[in-house]
């Protein structure tokens, strides 16, 4: 069934009049591209892929775990602030599958900001997020070392039912889009292998 409660209602209505905003205020718009990656480790597995076409961005993820899973969309629209980085803001839905208790739908309103910045010896990128679904939120600092390919990143995440650490190294293969990764989860005390192709 879904459950779209009062306090949802609102932030889904601010988040429209927030496009409604960008819309008539914003600067030009960065590039398109996509960005795809599978993550898997024992007993879970994680997807996630966001899509940008000018201003409008398609964001979404699907996590497997022991006792159920849970998969999420989203629609924002950017907002660049020069040269803070690039706000976005829009709608989101979540739904949540459980081996034991009944399921569950969920609409709310999204926020990220990201700026990625070149450095002496590569690049820096900051990542953070927050939904009104469950108070999820999830924070990355990534580097990048110059053009050896590889990267280095920690991240945060967590809701009102989980909460993780991560840290992963990763290597582009070529001048192309894929990108091998491996990190460890220490709150799972796990450790996993990946892949991503990214376009941005």
């Amino acid at each position: 069934m879904l459950k779209v409660g009062t306090r949802n209602w609102t932030a889904l209505s601010c988040s429209t009049v927030g496009l409604a905003l960008a819309l008539t205020y914003a600067a030009p718009a960065r590039a398109d591209g996509e960005f795809f990656q599978l993550d898997i480790a024992e007993g879970a597995t994680d997807f996630s892929l966001a899509i940008a076409r000018g201003r409008l961005n398609l964001g979404g993820n699907y996590a497997r775990y022991d006792g159920g899973s849970s998969g999420s969309l989203s629609l924002l629209w950017s907002i660049p602030v020069d040269p803070l980085g690039t706000f976005k803001v829009g709608p989101s839905v979540a739904r949540i599958l459980s081996d034991t208790d009944p399921d569950r739908t969920r609409v709310g309103a999204k926020i990220t900001f990201e700026r990625w910045s070149p450095t002496e010896f590569g690049h820096l990128f900051l990542l953070g997020e927050y939904s009104t679904i469950d108070n999820s939120y999830f924070g990355l600092v990534q580097t990048g070392f110059g053009n050896s390919g590889f990267a280095a990143e920690l991240s945060v995440g967590g809701s009102d039912n989980y909460s993780a650490i991560t840290a992963a190294v990763s290597k582009r293969i070529g001048e192309g889009p894929l990108v091998l990764r491996a990190g460890y989860r220490f709150k799972a005390e796990t450790l996993f292998v990946g892949f991503a192709i990214n376009t941005f």
